[in-house]
């Protein structure tokens, strides 16, 4: 009787195996590869520094709604954040101010004094308890916002997701609706919303 399993015959059945672990080592591989691609696009930790175009500011909301509704008259876009005791109107937040220029340029002509501040969006936490879960969302928040600052989406993951609440859920739906809608001229109005919802909440 011939001896099929002979030296040629190993060879051949060592390199299909070589092949097929090959494959489901590659086939895992990938898939944790995407897995951390996806956890190291929540992860990217821009610097907290943000820039607000605010044309005015005021100690009561109606004034300050009723000053808004004249400069979006201008083509202006705007909100009005409560910011302690004080009403501001922004029109923008960014990384950057060459961002502004167009609304800077409206302002100017016709006159109108306007300010360009930076913040640290992290300061925001200072009340809060490191060690707690309240912080820890709060903290993913604005990591999340600064990438959607910089025009970079985010996948938010289900840990997030779970720390959802009645009293963050606006939040929580600004931000997916800003990620949902990054490259959009409903943008710009979308990241006011988001600080908006941040400072509703933290200060």
């Amino acid at each position: 009787m011939k001896n099929w399993f002979n030296s040629d015959t190993r060879i051949i059945f060592n390199v299909i195996l070589a092949l097929i672990v090959g494959i489901m080592f590659g086939n895992f591989l990938g898939n944790s590869m995407l897995k951390n691609e996806d956890i190291y696009a929540n992860a990217i930790n821009y610097s907290d520094d943000v820039y607000i175009l605010q044309s005015g500011v005021y100690y009561d909301e109606e004034t300050a709604t009723s000053e808004l509704n004249v400069l979006k008259q201008l083509g202006l876009i705007g909100i009005v954040v409560k910011e302690h005791d004080n009403y501001y109107i922004y029109h923008g937040i960014s990384d950057n101010t060459s961002s502004f220029t167009n609304m800077t340029n409206i302002l100017e002509e016709n006159q109108i004094n306007y300010l360009i501040k930076s913040k640290k969006l992290y300061y925001m936490l200072s009340d809060l308890d490191p060690s707690t879960s309240e912080y820890e969302f709060y903290y993913d928040s604005i990591n999340y916002y600064l990438s959607l600052i910089h025009d970079t989406g985010v996948v938010l993951t289900e840990d997030y997701s779970a720390g959802v609440n009645v009293v963050n859920l606006d939040l929580y739906n600004s931000i997916n609706l800003l990620n949902n809608d990054l490259h959009s001229d409903l943008t710009p109005i979308l990241k006011l919303y988001v600080y908006k919802n941040l400072v509703d909440l933290l200060l």
